[in-house]
C-alpha cells in the first residue's frame, strides 16, 4: 500500500474519532429503571354503586386512608389509584389485607376486594417494582343505617 493512502485512513479515523466524541450522543445505561415514589388512592368503586364514597387522608399518619361505606350482600369494591411517576418502569401493585381477621372480612383477588361482613379492613397497597413505596388503606364497612345517619348528619 502507498504511504498516502494509510496517511489518508488514519488521518480519517482520527477526524471521526473526534468528531464522535463532541457531538455524540450522550450514552444511557441499558437497563434504565424509574421506580414507584407514591401511589396516590383517586377513586373507590362499588358493585352497590355508592355514589361520593370519599378517600380521606389520615391527618396524624403520612401515607394511610380512611374509606367509609355501607355494607350490603355480595359487596365489590376496587379503589382505583395514580402511580407517581406515571412512566414507572414496573407500574404493578400488590394489594394485601393485613389485619388478624382479614380472612372473616374480606376475600382479594388481584385488585378487587370481595366484602363478607360488616367490619375495618386493614388493606396495604404496595408497589412491586422494589422501591418499597407503600399505603394502608382503612376500608370502615358499616351497617346501611348507621352508614346513611352518619352521611345525613
Amino acid at each position: 500500500m502507498k504511504k498516502s493512502t494509510v496517511l489518508i485512513v488514519l488521518i480519517t479515523f482520527v477526524i471521526s474519532v473526534v468528531i464522535v466524541g463532541v457531538f455524540g450522543m450522550q450514552m444511557m445505561s441499558y437497563n434504565t429503571r424509574i421506580y414507584v415514589e407514591e401511589i396516590i388512592p383517586t377513586e373507590v368503586i362499588t358493585s352497590s354503586n355508592v355514589s361520593n364514597v370519599a378517600i380521606t387522608p389520615n391527618r396524624e399518619r403520612e401515607g394511610e386512608y380512611d374509606v367509609i361505606l355501607p355494607y350490603s350482600e355480595g359487596l365489590v369494591v376496587r379503589i382505583d389509584f395514580e402511580l407517581n411517576p406515571a412512566d414507572a418502569t414496573d407500574g404493578n401493585v400488590d394489594l394485601q389485607a393485613t389485619n388478624a381477621s382479614a380472612d372473616e372480612l374480606v376475600r382479594i383477588d388481584g385488585l378487587t376486594i370481595y366484602v363478607l361482613k360488616i367490619g375495618t379492613l386493614r388493606l396495604n397497597y404496595r408497589a412491586t417494582d422494589g422501591s418499597g413505596t407503600e399505603i394502608t388503606v382503612y376500608v370502615h364497612v358499616l351497617s346501611p343505617e348507621l352508614y346513611y345517619s352518619m352521611m345525613s348528619s
